[in-house]
């Protein structure tokens, strides 16, 4: 009895210890929280120190206050002047080392940019614009160069863009056959910043690439150039330039390079496709149904056309079925989109008979049924109108020609930061036009310096060279609604 009282009074105990236990453990542990952590790391010593003379080692290593991590860092090194083998970079706890694989120049200042690839491990806060510069000789060069790089379509800055110097000024082709000798980024306001630069003549481009060979040998990318080299014997500012795609007709043929030819295809896919029994097939491309007022009605084929019997269409207008007269032309470079113009009447009824073999396509194949197109053109209360009141500010006027007779402008109105929907030519500080459809819609304006009302790229490789005609791009839209009319104040 008195056994089996001890045991029953030696388990209250226990139970009373753990149930302590438990209690105070949870009352130690306050519930988590505070302020998030949005300090960047800071650097506690480099080894060599920063700014050193006369440096001829190959390992850096850079300390910081806490853990750090590299993110992309050999997309947003860049090394100036740039360097053929990249360093090795890595980061371990709180140490960044840096192995130098190329010898170095003598006299020559090196800056080692990381932009915002060196980050703290636990919040991710980068340090922006991290550099480290030296120099092997007595000396750090200390010039400077800035200036803004926008595409000149858009007339808007782009970000990664890289600007290129130069210290061969002779070759033209330097651009395509060597890598650059200074080389620098623009941000996401179309900026960039040279830092550290050696007195001398440069010539100086921007390039818009994807394959980061820092050359311009791809048919797709964008160029930027000045028509002169820069002689910096001091800081320069406003060293602005433009990128443009030069027109494929007028792109060399590279003597020296060997761009890849076009794969064939797999002849088990040939052998698939010769099987098929494809169809030359049109489409009229209407809104809803309906023709725009003042726009050409596009007939759309899925094969590119050889030919077109414009005569062959019938285009009838009314219930009474009217035959009308309209034009035929090309509406791209695919031979797969034709306009079809003609004043249309608002609100009134129309069919298109489209017969068979009215089209054939570059293989032979021709149109095999006949079609109707049934449809009827908008009304003018489905429009709005906009005027362009248009003045040039002064800081405006140092990017036009000197003379006011060597150019035009010319409005644009932009869906999607793409689509042209609709242009024309400012006469006396104005331009005006209806028939808007309804939408939001940027403005452009462009300085049209040989008359033709429509933008035009620039020329590299050829002679005489050509900047791209300039374009301003203003950041407020306007909004266009039906049966209302817009009055937009734009200063250049």
């Amino acid at each position: 009895m008195n056994q089996y009282k001890l045991g029953w009074f030696g388990s209250w105990i226990i139970l009373a210890v753990f149930g302590m236990f438990f209690s105070h453990c949870a009352n130690i542990v306050p519930p988590g929280g505070g302020p998030r952590d949005t300090i960047a790391p800071r650097v506690l010593s480099i080894s060599p120190p920063d700014s050193t003379l006369g440096f001829n080692e190959k390992q850096v290593t850079f300390r910081f206050n806490e853990y750090v991590e590299l993110e992309n860092v050999l997309e947003k090194l860049i090394v100036s002047p740039t360097l053929k083998r990249t360093p090795s970079i890595t980061a371990k706890l709180r140490t960044i080392t840096m192995v130098i694989k190329d010898s170095l120049q003598p006299n020559t200042t090196y800056t080692f940019n990381f932009g915002d690839a060196v980050k703290d491990v636990n919040e991710r806060n980068p340090i922006e614009d991290f550099q480290y510069v030296v120099s092997t000789g007595d000396y750090l060069d200390s010039l400077t160069l800035t200036g803004t790089i926008l595409i000149a379509e858009t007339g808007k800055p782009d970000s990664n863009v890289a600007v290129m110097l130069y210290s061969n000024i002779l070759e033209d082709s330097v651009v395509s056959k060597e890598k650059p000798l200074y080389l620098a980024k623009t941000k996401g306001n179309g900026s960039y910043r040279f830092k550290n630069l050696k007195p001398g003549k440069y010539k100086i481009f921007a390039l818009k690439e994807e394959d980061r060979d820092f050359q311009y040998t791809q048919a797709d990318e964008l160029i930027a150039f000045r028509d002169q080299p820069i002689d910096l014997q001091e800081a320069m500012t406003d060293i602005n330039m433009s990128l443009f795609k030069e027109p494929d007709s007028l792109r060399p043929k590279y003597e020296e390079l060997d761009l890849p030819a076009e794969p064939e295809q797999p002849k088990q896919e040939k052998k698939k496709d010769d099987k098929k029994k494809p169809k030359l097939l049109a489409s009229a491309e209407l809104n809803g149904g309906r023709q725009e007022l003042g726009d050409s009605l596009i007939l759309s084929f899925n094969f590119p056309l050889r030919s077109l019997d414009s005569g062959a269409i019938s285009l009838l207008e009314d219930t009474t079925l009217r035959p009308v007269r309209f034009g035929v032309s090309v509406a791209d470079t695919t031979q797969k989109r034709f306009k079809l113009a003609y004043n249309w009447k608002p609100g009134k009824p129309y069919q298109l008979i489209l017969p068979a073999g009215f089209a054939t396509d570059t293989t032979g194949l021709q149109t095999a049924k006949a079609d109707t197109v049934r449809f009827e053109a908008k009304m003018l209360d489905d429009y709005g109108t906009v005027t362009v009141q248009l003045s040039i500010s002064d800081s405006a006027k140092v990017l036009l020609p000197e003379s006011d007779s060597s150019y035009q402008f010319v409005v644009q109105l932009v869906t999607g930061g793409k689509e042209v929907k609709y242009t024309g030519v400012v006469k006396n500080g104005k331009w005006e036009r209806g028939l808007i459809q309804p939408g939001e819609y940027e403005i452009r304006v462009i300085v049209d310096r040989n008359f033709n009302g429509q933008w035009d790229t620039g020329i590299y490789y050829r002679n005489p060279k050509k900047q791209p005609e300039t374009v301003f791009t203003f950041k407020e839209p306007i909004n266009v609604k039906k049966n209302w009319t817009v009055p937009t104040n734009v200063k250049l």
